[in-house]
């Protein structure tokens, strides 16, 4: 039996298929401010390639209360159930999501123990991240700079302050990968206290797009004083817990 996952992201939509448990299909596409109809595509695309749809479909994310197909899931349940697949134990999960972060406390039974979310500001979400890094039109070799780079203080919570404050540091001569560099470091410390307010863990599970800035990943653990593990493709775990749940 074939088992689909849809999660319909603000940013990107995300589709796994599983056959019997075992993973066939996955693919990410932007949104493009139309989660539904990308999801919609995803689903055509699965369907040409293998020549019928799934027998069955959760969807979940921050379109899925309009998506005309499917059992319609949180995706609170569905990263818990994706990252479960990974961590089997209790466990903290830190998603950071385009449009919102979430901090979710789970058990050994893989289920939700206790979350909270922000989806107020999007200086706690990787839209911040985004927004300022594609601004400064990072080159491979300044981001590996930055690794080694004193961060430069960013004390704006908000991402027009802060993009602005980056704006004026460049200005002033301040070498790029020192902004870089703040920018993460401001970014780990906003995200430590969102965790702390649910937890202390000796170990985050670490999910969404912003799992693959390392720099990221390497303040946060100096941060919370832990150990941050990221699972495979971590932008896929709430897809794939979906799957697992159809």
């Amino acid at each position: 039996m074939k088992q689909a996952g849809l999660d319909l992201g603000s940013v990107n939509t995300k589709l796994v298929v599983l056959e019997n448990g075992e993973r066939i299909y996955s693919q990410v596409i932007l949104s493009r401010f139309d989660s539904v109809q990308a999801g919609l595509t995803l689903l055509k695309s699965y369907v040409q390639e293998h020549g019928e749809k799934p027998e069955k479909l959760v969807v979940t994310g921050y379109g899925r209360v309009n998506f005309p197909e499917g059992r319609v899931i949180t995706e609170i349940t569905c990263q818990c159930r994706g990252c479960h697949a990974y961590f089997p134990d209790n466990a903290y999960i830190l998603d950071l999501g385009g449009q919102d972060a979430k901090v979710i406390r789970k058990n050994s039974a893989g289920k939700v123990v206790q979350f909270i979310m922000n989806d107020k500001c999007a200086a706690g979400t990787g839209r911040f991240l985004d927004v300022i890094l594609k601004g400064l039109d990072l080159t491979t070799e300044e981001l590996a700079l930055a690794a080694e780079a004193k961060p430069m203080p960013i004390n704006s919570m908000c991402t027009v302050f802060a993009e602005s404050e980056v704006i004026t540091m460049l200005a002033k001569g301040i070498p790029k990968p020192e902004v870089i560099a703040g920018l993460f470091k401001s970014t780990a410390k906003r995200l430590a206290i969102f965790v702390e307010s649910v937890g202390h863990p000796e170990r985050l599970i670490f999910t969404g797009g912003g799992a693959h800035y390392t720099l990221l990943v390497s303040f946060l653990e100096q941060e919370l004083k832990g150990k941050v593990v990221i699972p495979p493709e971590p932008e896929l775990t709430a897809a794939l817990g979906a799957a697992l749940l159809a």
